[in-house]
């Protein structure tokens, strides 16, 4: 059974992204699509309002003219109200149909959005927590379309000189304990020299 376990193909399918994922920080990212979607329906509550007002004037001429029509079949001018009526249910659950699915698509494009800057600002203190612990080495890089490239860029310029910088410490640091253990110097003043230059060649790996 182990056997069978280990010969099983490994998947290449990507890993299932969940909300979590996009909302690296929801009070900043919440905040900032809760604000375009409350102006969003505020303006387009406003609209709306103008629109089925619209409507209803619409269908309160209809009934005014009808009224000056008094040999007009009463059948016929209740199927006309009736359907003047419909128009206007209709036309307000559209706006009110219009006004969620623009929240919802705002809502959903917002979070997505937000998480094109989130993201690498993210890895970015992520990255900068490791530089801070000594390890001067960038592991992967900003995904296609992510915002701050320009910032990351910058910050693995910034690492590669600090590497540059280090490694030619090490060299010389190399060099220096080489003359020390020719000059006799004590071998617990080595020893430190050495621990040093180990730990300083481990930063760069």
């Amino acid at each position: 059974m182990a056997s069978q376990a280990q010969s099983l193909p490994k998947s290449d399918a990507p890993p299932k992204r969940h909300l979590r994922n996009y909302l690296l920080q929801p009070r900043f990212q919440l905040k900032y699509t809760g604000m375009v979607v409350g102006v969003t329906m505020i303006v387009a509550s406003v609209l709306g309002y103008v629109a089925y007002d619209y409507s209803l004037g619409q269908t309160e001429a209809l009934s005014i003219q009808m009224a000056f029509q008094p040999d007009l079949d009463p059948s016929v001018r209740d199927d006309l109200d009736g359907w003047a009526k419909a128009k206007d249910r209709e036309i307000l659950l559209s706006i009110v149909a219009g006004i969620l699915l623009l929240s919802l698509t705002l809502g959903v494009t917002g979070i997505l959005v937000t998480h094109k800057l989130v993201g690498p600002a993210h890895k970015l203190k992520n990255l900068l927590g490791q530089v801070r612990d000594g390890h001067l080495k960038i592991a992967g890089k900003l995904r296609k379309g992510d915002e701050l490239q320009d910032v990351f860029l910058a910050f693995e310029a910034m690492v590669d000189e600090l590497r540059r910088r280090q490694a030619e410490e090490v060299t010389l640091l190399a060099g220096s304990i080489e003359r020390a253990k020719a000059a006799g110097t004590p071998e617990d003043v080595v020893k430190d020299l050495i621990g040093l230059h180990d730990r300083m060649k481990a930063e760069l790996e």
